[in-house]
This record gives C-alpha cells, structure tokens and sequence, in this order.
C-alpha cells in the first residue's frame, strides 16, 4: 500500500493499528470491519482456503493475521490465536453473549492450508463461543471463518472480564 500523499510505500505500526509513511510523515487509519477485525488492505501471496483469492493484511485485537475480503475468514498462527483470544476476553468491555449452537454441517467441510496445500483438520473448538475450527498441525495456522473469533471473545466464561 502505498501513500496517498507522495506515494511512497506505507508501514504498519502493529501496535498503534495505523499505516505511516516513513517519507512524508502521513498517516492512513484502515477501518475496522463488524467483526471487530481491522483490514489492512495489503494482499499476501496466500490465497483464501475458500474463496481462492489473495488474503490480505489485517489486525486483530492488536495481533497480525490474514484475511478474505471476500467471505471475510481469518488465518492465523495458533500461537497468537492463543494469545488474541486470552487478551481480548481478558479485557472485554461489552457484556458476554451465550452463542448459537454449533453447526454441525461445517464438521464436514474439507479445506487445503494456504501454506503447505494439505487437508486442514476440522473440529469442534474446545474452548468458548460453539465453532468448528480448521487447523494445520503441520503449519500450525488456523482458519476461522467470519465472525467465529468474535464469538470466542463474545461468550460467557470465568476467563472473560465482567462489564461494569
């Protein structure tokens, strides 16, 4: 992404969820989407296990991932997975949602990773929120498809900060 002012390549400051431009001083503020991810607009060279087409930079909860634009599914390394998830309910503000019940259908669907082409596993996610998730063991990535993060952030645990 380049700069709308000179035109020179943009940076990502992670923690500060902006672009600036090193040349002229510019800051360009992407625009979070419903789902409380933060799109970025600079495409990888993966594609979307779904849609076939590139995913693009995002944020989320501070935490680098991908994204389809398209059918808005994110990709990431479960390790931050991991740790988005306990910060984000850790810190939520909004009063915890109980979530729809899990569709079974997805337990069916057969995806490829984006990084190495294998069948990514599909299972029930044994945390919060009632989604089937889809991970490469052997990449160790995720994939969740629209909303499903939101989820896990929405439902009600012990682990999930109470409103005041």
């Amino acid at each position: 992404m380049n700069c709308r002012n000179c035109g020179a390549p943009l940076a990502f400051a992670p923690d500060r969820g902006y672009f600036h431009c090193e040349y002229c001083g510019s800051l360009y503020f992407p625009g979070k989407t419903g789902d409380g991810v933060l799109d970025l607009e600079m495409h990888s060279d993966l594609q979307c296990p779904v849609c076939r087409i590139p995913l693009v930079l995002a944020s989320v909860g501070g935490t680098q991932v991908l994204r389809c634009q398209r059918c808005r599914g994110i990709l990431m390394p479960q390790q931050a997975f991991a740790v988005a998830i306990r910060v984000l309910r850790a810190t939520a503000t909004d009063p915890p949602m109980a979530p729809p019940p899990m569709n079974r259908q997805d337990l069916h669907r057969r995806i490829e990773c984006p990084h190495c082409g294998r069948t990514m596993d599909t299972h029930p996610y044994a945390g919060p929120g009632n989604i089937v998730i889809d991970n490469c063991p052997h990449c160790r990535v995720n994939w969740l498809d629209y909303c499903e993060f939101q989820r896990i952030v929405d439902a009600p645990g012990r682990d999930r900060r109470l409103p005041h």
